[in-house]
């Protein structure tokens, strides 16, 4: 069965680049493709371009028609612990990148952060843009659990009491970002991708 779990592909770009004039439509496909895997938008900024998604539980290796896991590997962590993905789309003028500057060093030239001017609007924009997507894995955790060593029926949680809530318990279940899911982002722009080559109506 672990076998026959049914990898997902994980090819796909690493980012699209695309026209302005198909800003929207690309939009459109990226909320598309984000709900085919299930992951609703929460959030759909068009002006800064930015799109994010409600989280969705990965499939186990006992769950082989969700075809999730790239890889042998990940349909056993999803097997082994609780995991869930998120995404985050994210449009910039193409060549841009962002810079993690150093005390040592002072910085010259435009100021590509448009930390001085406001945020631009990219429903109006003139030139390339580029689309890159995040894919977060997030594990539960469940502090203070007391697994019975004879049964499951036996193993019990501790109540663990905050004490700055004035005596309230803890959540129950906390959710870790744990990793990046690289290869759905790639599956996310291929998917993308493959809706524009087909010539998708644009709205």
């Amino acid at each position: 069965m672990l076998a026959a779990g049914g990898c997902a592909s994980s090819s796909g770009p690493a980012y699209l680049t695309i026209g302005a004039d198909q800003y929207h439509r690309v939009f459109d496909a990226a909320v598309e493709a984000a709900r085919d895997r299930g992951m609703q938008a929460i959030l759909r900024d068009r002006r800064s371009g930015v799109i994010e998604t409600s989280p969705v539980d990965a499939g186990s290796a006992l769950e082989p028609w969700k075809g999730d896991s790239a890889t042998f590997g990940q349909g056993l962590e999803n097997t082994l612990a609780h995991q869930r993905r998120r995404a985050r789309f994210e449009f910039a003028p193409a060549g841009f990148h962002s810079s993690r500057p150093t005390r040592d060093i002072t910085l010259t030239g435009p100021d590509l952060l448009a930390t001085g001017h406001e945020e631009a609007d990219l429903t109006g924009f003139v030139g390339d843009l580029e689309l890159r997507v995040w894919v977060y894995v997030e594990r539960a955790h469940t502090p203070g659990v007391r697994r019975g060593t004879w049964s499951r029926a036996l193993t019990t949680r501790t109540v663990i009491i905050d004490p700055d809530s004035g005596g309230r318990a803890l959540p129950g279940r906390y959710w870790t970002p744990v990793a990046r899911d690289t290869a759905l982002e790639r599956r996310l722009l291929a998917a993308i991708d493959k809706q524009l080559a087909a010539g998708m109506p644009n709205d």
